[in-house]
């Protein structure tokens, strides 16, 4: 359930080859980010221009986007709204990025109120904005990235497939456990470990070369 190298290569290639308009634009932001911060595809499109600090190169994770059901005999329609926490307590957290990625998150917040300006529309704090200044569902774009994945060979998982890429990018670059919970936002370290352990094969030729490398230092009689 992870890009490996040759894959995310295809991938990154891919993406490269999409013609610039804005739609692509956005998902390969949208792509870029989940992949260099693991954050879940909700809390991405429910960040504002405020979550990112460019001084310290961080996204602050504060919120998610959820699907409120609607009520059929009370004619009330179902819709996206934000949720002021995330998934779980731990789900608070500041996430380091690149400064390139929050760079374009910025470009194209400035791009979508130049837009708005343009037609007249109020403003928008949010990142990834409707064309009227909603909360995007991921649900189009879902569509747009099991199209994509599947016109070039490889798996959908959906957009959780960019979160283990980059869980298993830190794990085998030799991140900890604790450093990566913290990353996922998860409430435990054992559920860091139920999710990713199996992520980290290169892991287990490690630990026999530690070992050898160990034996063979030692002064033995």
């Amino acid at each position: 359930m992870v890009l490996h190298d040759e894959d995310l290569t295809k991938w990154l290639n891919f993406l490269e080859s999409l013609p610039d308009t804005r739609g692509n634009r956005r998902f390969k932001i949208i792509c870029d980010t989940l992949l260099c911060s693991g954050l879940r595809i909700n809390e991405l499109l429910a960040l504002t221009i405020s979550d990112l600090d460019l001084e310290s190169s961080e996204i602050t994770v504060n919120k998610t986007l959820v699907w409120k059901n609607g009520n059929k005999k009370l004619h009330i329609k179902g819709g996206i709204t934000c949720k002021l926490s995330t998934k779980t307590d731990s789900g608070f957290r500041r996430v380091s990025v690149p400064l390139n990625s929050l760079l374009r998150l910025k470009a194209f917040h400035k791009e979508m109120n130049s837009y708005f300006i343009k037609h007249r529309l109020p403003q928008s704090s949010l990142i990834f904005p409707t064309i009227y200044g909603n909360y995007m569902c991921d649900r189009n774009e879902r569509a747009t990235l099991k199209k994509r994945l599947e016109s070039i060979n490889l798996p959908n998982y959906g957009f959780h497939l960019f979160r283990h890429t980059h869980a298993s990018i830190l794990l085998n670059a030799g991140a900890n456990w604790k450093e990566l919970q913290v990353r996922m936002g998860h409430k435990s370290i054992s559920t860091t470990m139920d999710i990713y352990a199996e992520l980290a094969p290169k892991k287990k030729v490690e630990a026999v070369n530690i070992y050898l490398d160990k034996i063979s230092s030692l002064k033995l009689l």
